[in-house]
C-alpha cells in the first residue's frame, strides 16, 4: 500500500488585502494550467537611433551623458532585448507592493 504523501502547494497570498490583484494576475493563469499565452514585447526606440545617426549629438552634450553615467547606454545602439527575461521578470512583479516574488524570496528594484 503506497501512502499518498503528496504535497499540496497553494499559490495564493496568505494575505489577499495585501496582493489585492492576484485573482487577475499572470501567476495566477500560470498555477492553474494557462501557461501557454503568450505574452507580446515591444521595442519602441527604432526612430530614436535612427535620429542619432542622422544628427549625431553636440560633444559638448556627449560630455554630459559621460557625466551622467548614460555613455554605454548610447554607446550600445540598439541593444537586444532578451525576451524572455523580459517575460520572467513581467511574470514575477507586484504592482501592490512594487516588488518581483522570486522563489528565493521578494526582490525591489532600487533607483
Amino acid at each position: 500500500m503506497v501512502a499518498n504523501n503528496a504535497y499540496q502547494l497553494d499559490p495564493d497570498p496568505l494575505d489577499l488585502s495585501v496582493l489585492t490583484e492576484q485573482l487577475t494576475h499572470r501567476s495566477r493563469d500560470i498555477w492553474i494550467g494557462n501557461d501557454n499565452m503568450i505574452l507580446n514585447t515591444r521595442k519602441c526606440d527604432g526612430k530614436f537611433w535612427d535620429l542619432v545617426n542622422e544628427h549625431p549629438i553636440h560633444p559638448q552634450f556627449l560630455d554630459v551623458i559621460k557625466l551622467s553615467g548614460l555613455y554605454c547606454v548610447y554607446r550600445s545602439r540598439r541593444p537586444v532585448i532578451d525576451r524572455s527575461l523580459i517575460t520572467a521578470l513581467f511574470e514575477r512583479w507586484r504592482h501592490e507592493t512594487y516588488t518581483f516574488h522570486f522563489r528565493t524570496g521578494e526582490s525591489t528594484i532600487t533607483l
